[in-house]
């Protein structure tokens, strides 16, 4: 896993979970194969989020959303992709399953136009804040995605927790105080530095604490988690 580093990291609009979902896919993305074809489905092309982006790598990238804004180079609804059977090595989804209403013709749209051996990546949320976009559905369990890719015929399935107890307090805590300084609640550019600067310290602490945790700790602390990054495969 890397590490928090750098300015963006230490801002109090940088979640822990957002540094988790950069981590997962600059770890699995890597492993593609140079040239591949992947689907970035509900990805934003222009005004990416996080510090993870798709372009860096030396892949042939297509573009699907259902809003034109996010700079997409197919508008579509996830649930009904308009592509041939089997025509990408890969397809990422990142944090757009809580905002589908039927998660599961997603995920068997995604199975369809895999081709064999293609690698599947998906992001999603758990111990989050509901965020429209434009509408937030679901949180689901670590054994509801495993199901839910098994029955529809997924192989090699992985599946990460993204930061155990301590991650989801601190991110509790980070985004109270985000939300303060955007209301005007925390006046004074020192005040606010003060802030970040704590916060930012917290997140360090919360990924060390849970990199080091024993087995009598973890059956508690694993009950919680951000979210999660998944890695399936049709076979």
């Amino acid at each position: 896993m890397s590490s928090l580093n750098g300015s963006s990291h230490n801002s109090l609009g940088y979640s822990l979970r957002r540094f988790f979902i950069d981590d997962f896919y600059s770890r699995h993305v890597t492993r593609l194969q140079v040239g591949s074809q992947v689907l970035d489905l509900g990805g934003h092309k222009i005004r990416k989020r996080g510090a993870f982006d798709i372009e860096r790598y030396c892949l042939r990238v297509t573009y699907a959303n259902l809003f034109l804004n996010k700079g997409a180079d197919v508008q579509c609804d996830a649930s009904w992709l308009p592509c041939k059977e089997g025509c990408f090595d890969a397809v990422v989804c990142s944090e757009l399953l809580e905002h589908v209403y039927d998660s599961v013709s997603v995920l068997r749209e995604i199975y369809r136009v895999l081709r064999p051996k293609g690698v599947c990546l998906i992001s999603v949320p758990f111990l989050f804040q509901v965020h429209a976009d434009p509408h937030d559905y679901c949180r689901y369990t670590d054994h509801y995605w495993r199901s839910q890719l098994e029955r529809l015929g997924f192989a090699e399935i992985t599946i990460e927790k993204q930061g155990l107890f301590w991650s989801v307090m601190v991110d509790m805590l980070r985004a109270l105080a985000n939300e303060r300084v955007r209301q005007g609640g925390l006046r004074g550019l020192w005040l606010q530095r003060l802030v970040a600067s704590l916060i930012a310290t917290g997140k360090r602490m919360a990924l060390n604490r849970e990199r080091r945790i024993g087995e009598p700790d973890h059956a508690f602390l694993s009950r919680y988690t951000t979210g999660y990054g998944i890695r399936a495969v049709r076979p």
